[in-house]
Protein backbone atom coordinates (compact mmCIF):
# COMPACT_ATOMS: atom_id res chain seq x y z
CA UNK A 1 0.00 0.00 0.00
CA UNK A 2 1.35 3.40 -0.98
CA UNK A 3 0.54 6.30 1.32
CA UNK A 4 -0.03 9.67 -0.31
CA UNK A 5 1.06 12.59 1.85
CA UNK A 6 0.06 16.23 1.70
CA UNK A 7 3.31 17.19 0.02
CA UNK A 8 1.41 19.34 -2.46
CA UNK A 9 -0.18 21.49 0.27
CA UNK A 10 -3.52 21.62 2.03
CA UNK A 11 -5.79 22.93 -0.71
CA UNK A 12 -6.49 19.84 -2.86
CA UNK A 13 -7.13 17.63 0.16
CA UNK A 14 -9.29 20.17 1.97
CA UNK A 15 -11.24 20.70 -1.28
CA UNK A 16 -11.87 16.95 -1.60
CA UNK A 17 -12.98 16.72 2.04
CA UNK A 18 -15.41 19.63 1.61
CA UNK A 19 -16.78 18.14 -1.64
CA UNK A 20 -17.38 14.79 0.07
CA UNK A 21 -19.12 16.53 2.97
CA UNK A 22 -21.46 18.33 0.56
CA UNK A 23 -22.27 15.01 -1.14
CA UNK A 24 -23.01 13.31 2.18
CA UNK A 25 -25.18 16.19 3.39
CA UNK A 26 -27.33 16.39 0.22
CA UNK A 27 -29.69 13.48 1.07
CA UNK A 28 -30.42 14.92 4.52
CA UNK A 29 -31.08 18.35 2.99
CA UNK A 30 -28.62 19.97 5.34
CA UNK A 31 -27.07 22.92 3.60
CA UNK A 32 -23.41 22.98 4.59
CA UNK A 33 -22.97 26.53 3.40
CA UNK A 34 -26.02 28.75 3.51
CA UNK A 35 -24.09 32.02 3.44
CA UNK A 36 -20.56 30.82 2.74
CA UNK A 37 -19.37 31.23 6.31
CA UNK A 38 -19.60 27.58 7.40
CA UNK A 39 -17.30 26.36 4.65
CA UNK A 40 -14.86 29.23 5.23
CA UNK A 41 -14.81 28.40 8.93
CA UNK A 42 -14.29 24.68 8.24
CA UNK A 43 -11.49 25.38 5.78
CA UNK A 44 -9.64 27.81 8.06
CA UNK A 45 -10.07 25.55 11.11
CA UNK A 46 -8.68 22.53 9.26
CA UNK A 47 -5.78 24.43 7.70
CA UNK A 48 -4.85 25.94 11.07
CA UNK A 49 -4.80 22.57 12.84
CA UNK A 50 -2.93 20.82 10.02
CA UNK A 51 -0.35 23.62 9.95
CA UNK A 52 0.43 22.89 13.61
CA UNK A 53 1.20 19.25 12.82
CA UNK A 54 4.98 18.66 12.93
CA UNK A 55 4.86 15.39 10.96
CA UNK A 56 3.85 14.69 7.39
CA UNK A 57 0.11 14.13 7.23
CA UNK A 58 -1.37 11.37 5.07
CA UNK A 59 -3.76 12.91 2.54
CA UNK A 60 -6.59 10.56 3.53
CA UNK A 61 -6.37 11.76 7.13
CA UNK A 62 -6.62 15.40 6.07
CA UNK A 63 -9.59 14.65 3.80
CA UNK A 64 -11.47 12.72 6.48
CA UNK A 65 -10.78 15.43 9.04
CA UNK A 66 -12.04 18.15 6.68
CA UNK A 67 -15.16 16.15 5.89
CA UNK A 68 -15.93 15.56 9.58
CA UNK A 69 -15.49 19.21 10.53
CA UNK A 70 -17.65 20.40 7.61
CA UNK A 71 -20.44 17.95 8.50
CA UNK A 72 -20.26 18.86 12.19
CA UNK A 73 -20.48 22.55 11.31
CA UNK A 74 -23.52 21.95 9.08
CA UNK A 75 -25.30 19.94 11.78
CA UNK A 76 -24.51 22.54 14.43
CA UNK A 77 -25.74 25.30 12.10
CA UNK A 78 -29.00 23.40 11.51
CA UNK A 79 -29.43 23.15 15.28
CA UNK A 80 -28.93 26.90 15.63
CA UNK A 81 -25.59 26.44 17.36
CA UNK A 82 -22.24 28.02 16.63
CA UNK A 83 -19.45 26.34 14.65
CA UNK A 84 -17.14 23.65 15.99
CA UNK A 85 -14.62 25.14 18.40
CA UNK A 86 -10.91 24.80 17.83
CA UNK A 87 -10.64 22.88 21.11
CA UNK A 88 -13.08 20.19 19.92
CA UNK A 89 -11.54 20.14 16.45
CA UNK A 90 -8.05 19.56 17.90
CA UNK A 91 -9.39 16.74 20.09
CA UNK A 92 -11.01 15.09 17.09
CA UNK A 93 -7.83 15.58 15.05
CA UNK A 94 -5.78 13.70 17.65
CA UNK A 95 -8.30 10.84 17.80
CA UNK A 96 -8.51 10.56 14.01
CA UNK A 97 -4.74 10.74 13.63
CA UNK A 98 -4.24 7.94 16.18
CA UNK A 99 -6.86 5.81 14.44
CA UNK A 100 -5.35 6.26 10.99
CA UNK A 101 -1.82 5.69 12.35
CA UNK A 102 -2.91 2.42 13.94
CA UNK A 103 -4.41 1.23 10.65
CA UNK A 104 -1.31 2.23 8.67
CA UNK A 105 0.99 0.47 11.11
CA UNK A 106 -0.65 -2.92 10.53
Amino acid sequence: MVIQYMDDGFAPHVDRGLATARTRLEPSRLDPDRNGEAEKHSRSMVEHILALEPERVPAVTAELFTEAIAIANAVRQAQGRGPVTSFRARDFWEILKDLIDSVLEK
